[in-house]
């Protein structure tokens, strides 16, 4: 029997560890923390791990509001009080019954992994308490939302009756629900936020920001498991030192010996150490240390030619090295200071190894940046005279007191506790930094509610075709009517246009109704009614969502009903509907690549690198680039127009096979235009000249 249990135990913890690194990163490169919602979004002034607190996975503190974080990275709705789902309203409710301060937010944070019920009903009826604590109008719910709402009120009343032996007031209820956020979060591996604040990570530090990342998430796990807490200070303590201005800043080092490829692939995981013994049974020690803990924090001290290993008597070094090869080479070249004498080996057996640890990574990257900036390659890091001298060794100066340094230095100035690298005698090139000049901060903005069409055509697993986009968006009506969608399956939804619920005058909705109504009746008619899928993400031909692997349910009729905030803010699915994208700047001119009169845009800027690899297969020549994006619709929409008037075309994430041909991606194609050809194609059809229908 597998030990599924344990598995969803790690999966949970990593989940909950991914979202503290993930404010810890907002915390380092100073940003407003909006990962639960903007209702829920501040500063972040310190973070609390396994708190005492009723909801103790994680607090996060900021100037005038706590976040009180339960973490479950799967979850399904129950109507049972013991259930796991009950069990999060039991700590809600002690939460709010033990401590209750004006300005609480209790969050319920999930990963895509969670059901439906839970991602997107019960935050519809969590929002609709919101609104109606604020003074807003009533949300109408649909069947499965008042039944979310009925089981998670009966949850909290039972709750609450056995934490204070009394019937809970409805004020009370509706407190607890206006406090309650729902957020699904996208941070696995690969996901969506992770790769947003991958980015805003590597404009802001000097290593890869993968490994720092992986660092902070190790770094959770240590905080959360010795129940401690963590502020602005603490961060900047622990990773400020990575902090950098951005590659394009920097000035370019001199070509030398040392280059950050180079020293970015040499060890920084262990110290093989070479000490006079303290011990009367030998006269010297050899032995291997790793160098960080398992939350990336040094394990021993380097100070005045002696070493602190472990909280013992420190040892007077003669020599550090990275390797034991570089143990031995010493040895073999000093063979009669060592004739005769007693030598302790002491020799680790470590499971893993310790070189590919995220700490130890994150260091060599940080390391191959100092190496790096160097103005003179060829001056000793101690004496700062020439170095003529052959084979001199390439050390980290990593000494308590002493500016953190990586470089040559000649063999006299060698000092007992400099870390031997190796001894170096070629050259090569900088790292080409492929994302210059992006704004990545600009980027995870937008990307919180952005991509709403991208997000659907994800789910519908299509892979290419086109996409529509109408240049006379009309996003300033402030009609008091919409148009509301009946499903067959007694649920209902609203239409939406780039992802938001139109306002519309009484005569142009009821206009709209009966589009729709005609729309419906003739897919009916054809034997292919026309369904939303389940999550109303998408809706289309009941043949044509069948086939993409949904469960369709079809439409029987639309109607127009008054428009209300509420329901505009339930049913809007997405901020931006387009937004954000990234494209490729020719660093000459400043204008955008076009490739063979096309424009590539990318959804995600992160997997730059392969799309490169597949254009460059397929024969397409780029020149030199930067990175740009474009962060609104409306900038989009400029862009678009301004494309299209110019005679080109647009396309989003494209691949190609090895004949150019697309074998995935989505041509940005002008709705009017189609419009255009199609009552052309009709006049031609009927005999009349085109313009003259």
């Amino acid at each position: 029997m597998g030990n599924s249990g344990g598995a969803a135990t790690h999966s949970g913890v990593d989940f909950q560890q991914r979202i503290a690194a993930y404010a810890m990163a907002h915390m380092l490169c100073g940003l407003e923390f909006a990962a639960f919602g903007r209702a829920a979004a501040t500063e972040i002034t310190e973070l609390r791990f396994e708190t005492a607190d009723e909801i103790d996975d994680l607090v996060v503190v900021g100037p005038d509001r706590r976040l009180f974080v339960q973490a479950k990275n799967t979850l399904s709705l129950s109507d049972a009080p013991g259930s796991e789902f009950g069990s999060v309203l039991a700590q809600f409710v002690a939460q709010y019954v033990s401590d209750d301060r004006p300005g609480d937010v209790y969050v319920l944070a999930t990963s895509q992994g969670a059901s439906g019920r839970i991602r997107k009903e019960l935050r519809k009826v969590t929002d609709a308490a919101r609104l109606n604590a604020a003074g807003g109008q009533s949300l109408p719910l649909t069947a499965p939302e008042q039944d979310v709402l009925t089981k998670t009120q009966d949850i909290i009343r039972s709750h609450y009756l056995a934490r204070t032996r009394k019937d809970i007031t409805e004020l009370d209820l509706q407190r607890i629900m206006a406090r309650i956020h729902v957020s699904a979060l996208d941070l696995a591996e690969g996901g969506s936020q992770e790769s947003a604040i991958l980015l805003v990570l590597g404009s802001r530090v000097t290593v890869p920001a993968n490994l720092l990342w992986a660092n902070m998430i190790a770094f959770g796990v240590s905080l959360a498991r010795d129940r401690h807490a963590l502020d602005v200070a603490a961060v900047q303590d622990r990773f400020g030192t990575y902090l950098g201005p951005s590659s394009q800043d920097q000035p370019t080092p001199a070509p030398g010996p040392i280059t950050a490829e180079l020293v970015a692939d040499l060890p920084f995981g262990w110290d093989v150490v070479l000490a006079k013994s303290p011990y009367p049974e030998c006269d010297f020690i050899v032995t291997d240390i790793m160098r960080f803990d398992e939350a990336g924090a040094k394990r021993h001290t380097f100070s005045a030619g002696q070493v602190l290993i472990g909280g013992r008597e420190p040892w007077e070094v003669v020599g550090r090295w990275s390797t034991w090869a570089g143990c031995d080479r010493h040895v073999e070249a000093h063979a009669d200071d060592y004739e005769d004498k007693r030598v302790a080996v002491l020799a680790a057996d470590l499971p893993q190894d310790p070189n590919q640890s995220a700490a130890a990574l994150a260091h060599a990257a940080h390391c191959a940046r100092l190496a790096a900036a160097h103005e003179d390659p060829y001056a000793c890091r101690h004496c700062g005279d020439p170095i003529s001298e052959d084979g001199a060794p390439l050390v980290e100066i990593d000494e308590e007191g002493q500016p953190e340094d990586v470089g040559l230095v000649h063999q006299a100035c060698l000092t007992p506790t400099d870390r031997v690298l190796g001894l170096v005698d070629a050259a090569i090139f900088r790292n080409h930094h492929r994302l210059r000049n992006f704004d990545y901060a600009g980027w995870l903005a937008a990307l919180r509610g952005g991509q709403g069409m991208f997000g659907a055509l994800a789910e519908s697993q299509v892979k290419h075709g086109p996409i529509l986009w109408k240049s006379a968006y009309d996003d300033f009506s402030l009609g008091k009517w919409c148009v509301r969608m009946i499903l067959e399956d007694g649920g209902t939804t609203y239409t939406t246009d780039r992802g938001q619920v139109p306002r519309m005058s009484a005569d142009r909705a009821a206009q709209e109704a009966e589009k729709m109504n005609r729309a419906l009746a003739e897919a009916r008619e054809k034997g292919d009614p026309l369904c939303y899928t389940p999550s109303k993400a998408e809706w289309g031909s009941y043949s044509r969502l069948l086939a993409q692997g949904h469960d369709p349910i079809p439409c029987t009729n639309a109607e127009v009903v008054p428009y209300t905030r509420a329901i505009g803010e339930a049913y809007s699915t997405c901020e931006r509907y387009y937004t954000p994208l990234a494209y490729l700047v020719d660093a000459e001119t400043g204008e955008p690549v076009v490739v063979e009169g096309v424009i590539s845009l990318l959804t995600d800027p992160w997997n730059l690198g392969s799309f490169l690899k597949n254009w460059e297969r397929a024969g397409i020549e780029l020149p030199e680039f930067t990175v740009s994006a474009l962060l609104t619709d409306e900038q989009f929409d400029r862009f678009v127009r301004l494309t299209m008037t110019r005679g080109q075309g647009v396309i989003v994430d494209p691949r190609l096979a090895l004949d150019g041909s697309l074998v995935s991606g989505f041509w940005v194609t002008s709705f009017e235009q189609l419009l255009y050809e199609a009552e052309q194609d009709r006049a031609t059809a009927e005999g009349a000249m085109p313009g003259e229908s």
